[in-house]
């Protein structure tokens, strides 16, 4: 109905005149007979000059009743898919969002690119720049996938022109034209050598015997024991299909060991149906399974990776067949993580030290440093009050200047996921009993209302923020000149105790 609407005021704005009887007449003529019938039986269509009525009543019979829940829900589900550029991600984000009736239509979407979006460069700069709106987004958007596409052609037809030149080359059938062309057969080099051979005294990385290399090694490869499996189905099940269509980000991550230990540090985990045990090693920034615990987990398919991992003092990169996320479970909890699978078979597992602490499986205590300087010491027990709990400013009132003018804005509620709710209301008591805020009294008037938000933190309880970007604009900004450094330096000249805020909720 809308659609045609649209349509016929194209129509007028073009060739004819703006009559309303006209188009009235118009869009109950291009409707149909049956339309016509239909308009008949309904009430209060008014006349024939009334056409924005009879366009509202027909809309408002034909079209479908929303559900702002559900709306929400399709919004929040939705992602960008593997073919998707990030213009038509947005477009179908923002005609979602015409009906979730959203009180910042632009954060929602921006926040929605972030969760649902493919490109992790653009989620990363998000997380980290305040000022990364939406307009930054679509941009830096564009001359990703602009670049990207530039680079595959380019790498496309180097490819295809070093295989027409492999395909043009004639083989020698070992004879040696030029005398200055010779290679030893050991080392692979020119011959002959200024000295002794390289590889002399040397042994073959490939098939463990000495005095020659592994580039022209003509031996067999050392074979490495593979478990054997009694169910036959299992052992010759292939490996999952890489899924292409997703790039990841080339950042250079590190792991310390893949190799078995007798120490006790290896814990029991359930990935989807797999059972299987993994070595925690805190210096690890990513979780790597090998090829064997792979072939066990069924239904999970890879995306291929970019990601550079270096084992320690190497400089080399493991080689990994892709990546995939899936849930892990402890006894204690759960928590999604990214897996990567090296090539090599039955190399150990490795959980690296941020799924560790999100599992409950490992903590740090930085923070917690003793003084030994007496002096100190006798401050801080002096002066103990000063250094517990929050703390309050006594005697001194914050005065906000309101704009009177601006209308106050009552907000909805987002919703509070049901796992997280006892936790959200113990913070929030534990904010009353601090005196961090107060409770408004029932019978009490709010004109303002800003939705919270809780934060899962990796302790496992939750931050409470508050959006208060409406409730800001009734505020007129006072304006105050930022200090230099030399100013604050200056100011410091003479000063013999320093500390410092902490944020305990950050």
């Amino acid at each position: 109905m809308e659609q045609l609407a649209v349509r016929l005021r194209n129509v007028y704005n073009r060739k004819w005149n703006n009559g309303s009887k006209a188009k009235t007449c118009t869009l109950a003529n291009q409707a149909g007979p049956r339309v016509r019938e239909i308009f008949k039986q309904i009430p209060e269509t008014g006349t024939d000059t009334d056409y924005n009525i009879a366009k509202q009543k027909l809309k408002a019979y034909f079209d479908p009743q929303k559900n702002r829940r559900y709306e929400v829900y399709r919004f929040r589900q939705t992602t960008q898919e593997h073919n998707e550029t990030l213009d038509q991600f947005h477009t179908k984000l923002r005609t979602i969002s015409e009906t979730c009736e959203f009180a910042d239509v632009e954060f929602e979407i921006e926040e929605q690119i972030i969760i649902g979006g493919n490109s992790s460069k653009i989620r990363k700069r998000a997380l980290r720049d305040r000022t990364f709106d939406l307009k930054s987004m679509l941009l830096e958007g564009r001359r990703d996938e602009q670049s990207k596409y530039q680079a595959e052609q380019i790498e496309s037809k180097e490819q295809t022109d070093g295989e027409a030149n492999k395909l043009e080359q004639k083989p020698n059938n070992g004879n040696i034209s030029n005398s200055s062309n010779v290679i030893c057969r050991i080392c692979g080099r020119a011959y002959p050598h200024t000295g002794a051979c390289p590889a002399k005294g040397k042994t073959c990385n490939n098939c463990g015997k000495p005095n020659h290399f592994a580039a022209v090694c003509r031996g067999k490869q050392k074979q490495t024991r593979s478990p054997r499996y009694s169910n036959k189905k299992h052992a010759q099940r292939n490996l999952k299909t890489l899924d292409t269509g997703s790039n990841s980000s080339s950042d250079e991550d590190y792991l310390y060991t893949m190799t078995n230990t007798k120490l006790n540090n290896k814990v029991n985990v359930k990935v989807g149906v797999a059972k299987f045990q993994t070595t925690i090693d805190s210096g690890a920034t990513i979780n790597v399974i090998d090829r064997d615990t792979f072939n066990k987990m069924q239904d999970i398919k890879l995306t291929r990776t970019n990601t550079k991992a270096f084992a320690y003092n190497t400089k080399s990169p493991v080689e990994f067949l892709g990546k995939f996320e899936a849930v892990i479970e402890t006894r204690k909890r759960i928590s999604v993580a990214t897996f990567y699978v090296a090539k090599a078979a039955n190399c150990g597992n490795l959980l690296s030290l941020s799924t560790a602490q999100e599992l409950g499986l490992i903590s740090l205590h930085l923070d917690k440093l003793t003084s030994k300087d007496a002096a100190l010491e006798n401050i801080l027990q002096k002066h103990s009050k000063v250094f517990s709990d929050l703390g309050k400013l006594k005697g001194e009132k914050i005065k906000l200047d309101i704009d009177k003018t601006k209308i106050p804005k009552a907000q909805p509620q987002r919703r509070i996921p049901y796992h997280i709710r006892e936790k959200v209301k113990n913070a929030i008591t534990e904010l009353e009993n601090q005196d961090v805020i107060e409770k408004v009294p029932e019978n009490e008037a709010t004109p303002w209302v800003s939705p919270i938000v809780a934060v899962p933190k990796k302790d496992g309880q939750v931050r409470i923020c508050v959006n208060m970007r409406l409730a800001n604009e009734a505020i007129r900004r006072v304006r105050h000149p930022i200090p230099t450094v030399n100013d604050v330096s200056f100011a410091l000249n003479g000063a013999k105790f320093f500390s410092k805020l902490d944020l305990s909720q950050a």
